[in-house]
């Protein structure tokens, strides 16, 4: 016979589990009737996992001369199978059952365990029998304690207060680090999020559900209840150790460790995701299987927080700031998880989850928005002293590049005027401003300009006797000064062709005394070479010819551009040149009747030129 448990009216509540008989029924099948009284051997009512039906025995004395209710209160939430026998001394039963596969509003007493509701007679015996079968992944873990009514809705109330202020922090932090992640955009915030929903998920499915949960969220969804207890391994193997990799930098300073880390997460997902099919499946014979699978779910998901405090420790050890923060949100927490077993252990039940064990849970949030600040904080002073640095790298290099500005402006001005110039000694001024400008030149019809041709008289023979360096030499010397005559008369060189040198006045731009300018020059080119050929070795004799006219002005070429003068008045220049002789000026009429009241002429009659027939000529004296 079972020990008698003295109920005393004066006791709030009596645990039952010292004095608890135990009996197995490997097949499920065996009803009260079957039972033998000798049957039950006296052992721990947490029984692990087992598909088989186990039964209880309790010997209920109650001295008081009235009769008392009492709860029984099994301290599990999660088995399939409950069932009570209550048999007084007279034999009679009473029978109640319960099951995690039924609605809430099914169970016998409105609490998160299933609690029954005892009458024990006055100065009488009652055997309570309770039998308990687990058909899913959840494992035969009982608390037996029989309450008095009042002190078990206080205990509860407690523990509904404590669930609701603890879920508070934890949704009033995510819906706080949800805005910083919309308005900051950082993925810190979004994976705390994630780790701070996985912990209020475990808060609410645990064991079934701490507080109100099922009672107040999901009532009507058994199936959910149970599914939600079994998918919580992966949320709680994902979300928290996703969030605690990406702060302290995992990924990136131990890519090896991650690997195995994500290996461990992935097997339990696919257990669990077995776990979760067969949970909603309403099969008995699953039972086994599923709690294998369970067992097995636990083996993978074990791994993972060693693998991860290993990382946080390394880190730690690099002086990782983030890491140190990790480390003080979970050391409480794993503290006072250790006590919570042991104290367990100590006294032959199944750890529960403590006050203790709550608020050092939530104390981990707490430390965790705090790294997520300091995190912030630590890159914004990070951030703004890389913004000053590069302020101030940025002003040095804005006064170095302002002084190579300044350097390369002038080397550009120069070179713009060295180009300037090289382009002006090849077109006149406005031409090659035109050119400049626009890309193109327009071509110009000058009603009045005047022609200057020269030439060597005697030069292929001299050319034939004389080096080519030699000869090359003194062309450059004497057309060098004909450029400095031009453009000391304001007359425009148009270009040279073996001998012979060409220019013109009134070009590109008209000026009215072109005529007057062109000979004075003439007469300067004359006087050079007379003068030259008083102490220079080989000398030159030239020929002067001028003609004044209407002509056509422009550039020609795509790659090397050449200005040019173009019309009758430049042929008949060319004659002028062929008709005259060595050291004269020879001029056509039309010129003459330009010139006549300033210089002296000498007619020299009608001389024939090629193409043109008998020319009036005249001579300009010196």
């Amino acid at each position: 016979m079972p020990a008698e448990v003295v109920v005393s009216a004066s006791l709030a509540q009596t645990a039952l589990s010292p004095w608890t008989e135990v009996a197995h029924d490997p097949g499920g099948r065996k009803t009260l009737a079957d039972l033998a009284p000798d049957g039950f051997v006296r052992d721990t009512p947490n029984r692990g996992y087992t598909a088989d039906a186990v039964w209880l025995r309790w010997k209920l004395r109650n001295p008081e001369t009235t009769a008392q209710l009492r709860w029984f209160d099994t301290g599990n939430r999660t088995l399939q199978e409950v069932d009570l026998y209550l048999v007084d001394a007279t034999g009679t039963i009473q029978h109640q059952s319960a099951s995690a596969r039924l609605p809430f509003a099914a169970r016998p007493l409105p609490f998160a365990n299933f609690v029954f509701p005892v009458v024990l007679p006055g100065q009488g015996t009652t055997e309570v029998v309770l039998r308990v079968r687990s058909t899913s992944y959840a494992s035969v873990k009982l608390r037996p304690v029989l309450w008095q009514p009042d002190a078990l809705r206080a205990e509860v109330r407690a523990g509904e207060m404590l669930w609701t202020i603890i879920l508070s922090v934890l949704l009033t932090l995510a819906l706080i680090n949800l805005c910083l992640w919309l308005y900051l955009r950082d993925i810190s915030y979004l994976l705390y999020v994630g780790s701070l929903f996985a912990t209020a998920w475990g808060l609410c499915s645990f064991d079934g559900g701490i507080g109100s949960a099922y009672e107040l969220l999901w009532p009507d969804s058994p199936a959910f209840e149970q599914v939600s207890n079994v998918a919580l391994v992966v949320a709680n193997a994902l979300l928290p150790t996703v969030f605690i990799a990406h702060l302290v930098g995992l990924p990136r300073r131990n890519p090896r460790l991650m690997r195995g880390i994500w290996f461990f997460v992935g097997l339990t997902a696919l257990i669990v995701a077995f776990q979760v099919a067969g949970t909603l499946l309403p099969r008995d014979d699953l039972g086994r299987l599923l709690q294998t699978a369970y067992v097995l779910g636990s083996l993978t998901w074990m791994p993972i927080f060693p693998l991860l405090v290993f990382g946080v420790i390394a880190a730690a050890r690099k002086r990782e700031r983030m890491a140190w923060y990790v480390i003080a949100a979970y050391t409480p927490f794993l503290i006072a998880l250790v006590l919570t077993i042991g104290n367990a252990i100590a006294h032959g039940e199944s750890p529960g989850l403590t006050p203790a064990l709550l608020w050092t849970g939530v104390f981990e949030p707490l430390v965790m928005a705090l790294a997520l600040a300091d995190r912030f904080y630590q890159e914004r002073t990070a951030k703004l002293a890389a913004q000053t640095e590069t302020i101030l790298t940025l002003q040095r290099s804005e006064s170095e590049l302002e002084g190579r500005v300044a350097e390369r402006t002038a080397d550009l001005a120069a070179e713009k005027q060295r180009t300037q110039d090289l382009l002006h000694n090849i077109l006149p001024v406005s031409v090659a401003t035109e050119l400049a400008r626009y890309g193109k030149a327009q071509p110009l019809e000058l009603k009045s300009a005047t022609i200057l041709f020269t030439d060597f008289a005697g030069f292929t023979q001299a050319a034939g006797t004389m080096p080519a360096e030699r000869m090359v030499a003194e062309l450059n010397d004497i057309f060098s000064a004909f450029d400095d005559i031009c453009l000391a008369h304001g007359i425009e060189k148009i270009k040279t062709i073996g001998d012979a040198y060409m220019a013109a006045a009134g070009v590109p731009i008209a000026v009215p005394d072109h005529a007057h300018r062109t000979v004075r020059a003439a007469l300067a080119m004359c006087a050079l070479l007379e003068e030259r050929n008083r102490s220079a070795a080989f000398k030159w004799r030239i020929r002067v010819g001028i003609h004044s006219g209407p002509v056509v002005a422009g550039v020609v070429g795509k790659h090397k551009y050449a200005f040019d003068v173009w019309g009758d008045t430049v042929n008949t220049a060319s004659r002028m040149e062929s008709a005259g002789e060595a050291g004269k000026v020879n001029i056509s009429a039309y010129t003459y009747d330009l010139i006549r009241n300033t210089f002296d002429c000498e007619y020299r009659g009608k001389i024939g030129a090629k193409g043109k027939g008998d020319i009036d000529m005249y001579f300009v004296n010196a």
